[in-house]
């Protein structure tokens, strides 16, 4: 190092040395060979020679915030804090407040921090640095107003300067003010046209404000100015997604593999694009290569949700789900840790949930009720592990009906194994299968003794850690499906009760009555509708040539697709009725148009159908080789109309022939299909909660008594016998233990 220094330079030094020598005990002696060594950057025999001074003189003046400047540089935040403390008695200076509490930000010591940085911007109020700490520090705790109020300070003492209207953009863009933010953004363009990254944030914000003309308009202009920037081209794919314009989220995402062809953005995004639009086909082909160039558990689950949609073929269909477990699960099994849990069969069980879904999605519609029916149990307290930001008016009612509300979107899979077991849950229970925000390798390290699936995902986790699936007993009828779960079955009374919106309008009279002839209809997303759906629903339009087809809830750049898919089977464009996604009431309102709903395969529905049949429309359905073929059935069967499902396509059509040329006996089960259902068990939060009650109860006490998991049951029967189970006139089921 010495041999880097000049050599006047090391004369001077050398002089400042002897003279330490000289008078070892002369405190400035020591100070001023700190200070050169400080220049040179010998920080640590500086910061010796600086402390030894004020060990013999504590008044040096000066010389403790130099002292803590150094220290600040090699890390030292704790002494570096002391000597700002010390050198603040000397002197009131904004550097050091400053210096002061960007040190105690480093500590994370925040609220220690916010008097030191507030007290640095009083002493220098035109310096954009030190207005800019406080602003950190205030962003670091929340106090976002007062953040706001200070970056608009800074705005008006630099006018001018683009990068202060940037900064105050972002920080609104932190706190979500997209209007303001879009605004700082615009006059941060208005002194700087070409700063890149104001640019792109005009974008950004618009697209929040969901303004798609606008968004695409300003990362194009940004995209002029660095053509092949790679976040750039990131935001691009994602706003074309998002706006729904897929054949051009498509032509971007292929842009993006030729520079980048492990790059998740793109790679999702072709796999969501295909898959909306119902080309399975692309959609398997482009997670298949999602998962090749970036494997991980969440790509195989993307790919095995599309394929769920698309595969007739059990074998496999069952092979392909085997096979995630066989891959992610077996090298975690030699690092389980035996569970702590007392064996006591009848105590309160811990019932943990992991759910992404924990908001008005179609999943909490199903839970929810579930989870208020038996918020006052004696039997089970739930505790939720919620794996989302996503909170509304949904989430927040069902953190009233649990003991235990925990966010682990932040944790790793280590770490929120760590929770689960601290908490001691006894039985822990996915509700997302393969669906998005999974955590199924969560599930793979086996963090509660008895673990289960319910409710999210037509079909097996694949896991062998996963003890149990809980069913609807029309899900899986006898030992059908038996051999496609790694699962053992739990088959209950009802798996999924269906509640009707509150804002349902009346049931209509038959359209067909009116109209002289058949119309059919389907509301399901079009990535269940893939060609070989269409041909067989055009097979049936073939064989009834005055029918109609209404295709509800459909979104942009979706019905041309489909249109063209029914011309290729020979369907008309004027047979066809097209209907866009809209409110909950007028979604439910073009069910007046409708007779009979068709379902697709060989992904089934499940809400939709309730919809339909709430509003006095039964589905047509086929059933076929594959579990979820079969999620149409439930509700169909609870209803007794078993005769709209069957396994032939053939007959499928002969069933479509036969409702057209009985129209009356068609529109007399409309005028009586929502008093159908207020007889069946759909609508019953009770029968739900009481049979899982159980269903847990008896895994439990199977893992309680060293047996291993085994199939189960739970029949309507034994809830009688175990409660008295009546509706109520609000649609629950009261249920309490007989005397």
């Amino acid at each position: 190092m010495n041999n880097m220094i000049p050599p006047d330079v090391q004369a001077k030094l050398a002089q400042r040395r002897q003279a330490v020598r000289r008078s070892p005990r002369d405190a400035n002696a020591h100070a001023l060979l700190g200070l050169a060594l400080l220049k040179e950057l010998q920080l640590e025999e500086g910061v010796g020679a600086l402390q030894r001074g004020l060990e013999l003189d504590p008044k040096l003046r000066g010389v403790h915030g130099v002292l803590a400047g150094a220290l600040f540089d090699l890390g030292r935040y704790e002494a570096a804090v002391d000597c700002y403390r010390k050198a603040l008695r000397f002197q009131q200076a904004a550097d050091l407040h400053q210096n002061l509490g960007t040190a105690l930000l480093r500590l994370g010591r925040l609220e220690e921090a916010e008097p030191s940085l507030r007290r640095a911007a009083e002493l220098a109020p035109g310096d954009v640095e030190t207005q800019l700490g406080l602003v950190t520090v205030l962003l670091a705790l929340g106090r976002h107003d007062d953040a706001r109020e200070i970056m608009q300070l800074v705005t008006t003492l630099t006018p001018d300067q683009a990068d202060a209207h940037y900064r105050l953009g972002l920080l609104l863009c932190h706190i979500k003010n997209w209007e303001a933010a879009l605004a700082s953004m615009e006059a941060a363009l208005a002194c700087a046209p070409d700063h890149l990254e104001a640019q792109r944030h005009v974008g950004l914000c618009q697209r929040e404000l969901g303004r798609a003309d606008e968004t695409i308009a300003a990362l194009e202009r940004a995209m002029a100015l660095a053509p092949d920037n790679p976040v750039l081209l990131d935001d691009l794919v994602s706003s074309f997604q998002k706006f729904k314009r897929f054949r051009e989220a498509i032509a971007v995402g292929r842009r993006i593999l030729v520079d980048r062809p492990a790059s998740q953005r793109a790679l999702s995004s072709l796999v969501h694009c295909h898959f909306t639009l119902g080309e399975w086909e692309d959609a398997l082909a482009a997670a298949r290569l999602t998962l090749e160039r970036v494997p991980s558990a969440e790509n195989h689950s993307m790919l095995l949700f599309v394929l769920s949609h698309c595969c007739s073929d059990p074998e496999e269909l069952t092979r392909e789900h085997f096979a995630f477990g066989e891959r992610w699960e077996s090298g975690l099994v030699g690092q389980r840790q035996p569970h702590g849990n007392a064996r006591d069969p009848r105590r309160v069980l811990r019932v943990g949930l992991v759910s992404g879904d924990m908001y008005g999605h179609a999943v909490a519609r199903f839970v929810a009720p579930a989870l208020e029916a038996l918020k006052d149990s004696t039997q089970i307290r739930f505790h939720v592990y919620y794996n989302n930001r996503i909170e509304d008016h949904v989430t927040r009612a069902m953190k009233k009906t649990v003991s235990v509300w925990r966010s682990i979107v932040d944790l790793d899979d280590a770490a929120a194994e760590r929770l689960i077991r601290d908490d001691g849950v006894d039985v822990l229970v996915d509700l997302s299968g393969h669906s998005a925000l999974n955590r199924l390798s969560l599930f793979a390290r086996k963090p509660a003794p008895v673990q289960a699936t319910w409710i999210g995902y037509a079909g097996t986790t694949g896991l062998r850690a996963m003890d149990y699936i809980l069913c609807d007993r029309f899900m899986v009828p006898g030992e059908r499906y038996a051999d496609q779960f790694t699962e053992n079955i739990v088959k209950l009374p009802l798996g999924a009760l269906f509640l009707p919106e509150p804002v349902s309008p009346p049931v209509n009279p038959s359209p067909a009555m009116q109209n002289g002839y058949l119309t059919f209809g389907s509301f399901h997303r079009a990535s269940k509708l893939g060609r070989e759906v269409i041909a067989q629903w055009a097979s049936l339009l073939h064989a009834i040539p005055d029918a109609r087809m209404l295709l509800g809830g459909l979104e942009s750049g979706i019905d041309d697709v489909l249109v063209e898919w029914f011309a290729d089977a020979g369907i008309p464009r004027e047979r066809l009725l097209l209907r866009q996604r809209t409110s909950v009431r007028e979604y439910l309102k073009q069910h007046y148009e409708v007779d009979v709903c068709l379902s697709p395969f060989p992904y089934s529905g499940s809400t939709t159908i309730g919809h339909a049949l709430w509003m006095g429309v039964p589905t047509l359905a086929t059933v076929g080789a594959t579990n979820p073929s079969h999620t149409s059935v439930p509700f169909m069967a609870h209803m007794g109309l078993h005769t709209f499902i069957t396994e032939s396509p053939e007959t499928y059509v002969k069933l479509g022939v036969f409702l057209s040329q009985n129209l009356p006996a068609l529109a007399a089960m409309r005028a009586t299909m929502r008093q159908r259902f207020l007889d069946s068990i759909l609508g019953y939060p009770g029968i739900v909660g009481a049979s899982l009650e159980l269903a847990l109860r008896r895994m439990w006490e199977r893992w309680c008594d060293g047996l291993p998991p085994a199939p189960l049951s739970v029949t309507m029967q034994e809830l009688a016998e175990l409660h008295r189970v009546a509706p109520e006139a609000d649609g629950t089921v009261e249920a309490t233990p007989e005397k």
